[in-house]
Parts: C-alpha cells; structure tokens; sequence
C-alpha cells in the first residue's frame, strides 16, 4: 500500500488510492472505533487519486498496520 499521511495539517490528511483508503478507514473504524474523519475524495492538490481527513487523534503505528 502507497499511503501517504500529512501529520503538519490539521486536520491530517491522508493521501492514496481510493481502495487504500478504503481500507484504512474500515481497518481503523474495526479495530481502533475511530469514526471521526472525513469522506473520502478526490484529491486536487496533490498527485494522488483520493484524499480524507481525520478528526480525532490517530496513533501512527495503527496507519503502518495496514501498510
């Protein structure tokens, strides 16, 4: 998996492949109840297909889980 996350923004960011994304939020809402982000969407300022946003605090070592 190709996910890239924005941890300067806020909110964070992260960037990939609309079924990547897919993915994550369902292995992050099973695993880790976190239902606070974003739908996701195109993303138009970078070069990735697809973009959501998270809302709550997100430990990084549940994103490199799925990586």
């Amino acid at each position: 998996m190709a996910i890239r996350v924005a941890w300067e923004r806020t909110p964070v960011s992260v960037h990939g492949s609309k079924l990547e994304l897919e993915k994550l939020i369902q292995h992050l809402r099973t695993k880790y109840n976190m239902r606070k982000h974003s739908l996701i969407m195109p993303d138009r300022e970078n070069e990735e297909e697809a973009v959501f946003f998270l809302y709550a605090p997100c430990d990084p070592r549940w994103i490199t889980e799925v990586m």
